[in-house]
């Protein structure tokens, strides 16, 4: 479930910021290929949080 919850909103955060960097480049809006751009960076940064997160362990 976190990984839906993750990658929803990395496509919300990727479609934002995909139209305000072409409206600021002036080209037009490519939302295939930002979906997918966003995608893919949701689940890297969704792996790396899984792998390099340690757990603390429980010391009695």
């Amino acid at each position: 479930m976190k990984l839906v919850v993750a990658l929803f909103w990395s496509v919300c955060i990727g479609q934002v910021a995909g139209y305000i960097m072409t409206a600021l480049a002036g080209v037009t809006d490519n939302v295939f290929w930002t979906l997918i751009v966003s995608l893919i960076f949701g689940l890297f940064v969704y792996l790396v949080s899984k792998i390099a997160v340690i757990e603390p362990s429980e010391s009695k």
